[in-house]
């Protein structure tokens, strides 16, 4: 994905998005609370903990941002022109926009890269949805993937396992994680044998979550 195509959705999510929401009922605007935030790339593990850019929509705010030219995570993540941006309609409760983009992205020393991401949140009174959320030229374990369907999962030998297009439903809204690694490691029997999984770590590239509640 171009950096222009990435500052386009960004303007997309910031500019156009908050004028098309529509009003629900007066009751349900005088109680709903528009709720967002976004972040471009996190990761957890016993050794490093970071979240870089982040944006959370202010109480009583209708917007914020944070941005990232370039992220690097130890040798786990690589990322180019991080942006994370946050909307609400504050006026009526009428809408929740959440948006993370980001340019090249590099995971563990290329086992996932992609030219580029887009994770969209849009929640409403009414209803949710991961639409405008996107993976370009995404390539996990040497195997490209064009649009993979939401929550589609491929195992990461060694490694653990990825899920792309993660959407998670949500009180009132919905997370959207484009690409997140679940780091495991064999749990092994007295024999040696590995008897399960056991989870040290996450690293999740392009979220965002909002929600009207």
């Amino acid at each position: 994905m171009k950096n222009e195509s990435i500052r386009a959705a960004i303007r997309f999510a910031g500019l156009v998005l908050p004028l098309t929401w529509t009003s629900g009922s007066l009751a349900a605007q005088m109680q709903a609370t528009p709720r967002a935030s976004a972040y471009g790339v996190s990761v957890s593990t016993p050794a490093v903990n970071q979240t870089s850019p982040a944006a959370v929509l202010p109480a009583g705010e209708m917007t914020a941002t944070d941005q990232a030219n370039d992220v690097t995570v130890a040798d786990l993540v690589t990322a180019q022109n991080a942006f994370a941006i946050v909307n609400g309609d504050l006026t009526d409760g009428s809408g929740a926009v959440s948006t993370a983009t980001l340019g090249a992205v590099n995971i563990l020393n290329g086992l996932i890269t992609a030219d580029g991401v887009v994770a969209m949140a849009s929640s409403t009174a009414e209803n949710a949805n991961a639409e405008g959320s996107s993976l370009a030229s995404l390539v996990v374990n040497g195997v490209a993937l064009d649009d993979p369907a939401p929550n589609t999962r491929v195992n990461l030998p060694g490694t653990g396992f990825v899920v792309l297009n993660e959407q998670i439903p949500t009180s009132g809204g919905i997370t959207v994680n484009m690409i997140h690694v679940v780091l495991q490691q064999p749990v092994l029997n007295l024999f040696g044998g590995v008897i399960g999984y056991q989870t040290i770590g996450n690293i999740i590239v392009g979220s965002a979550t909002s929600s009207v509640y």
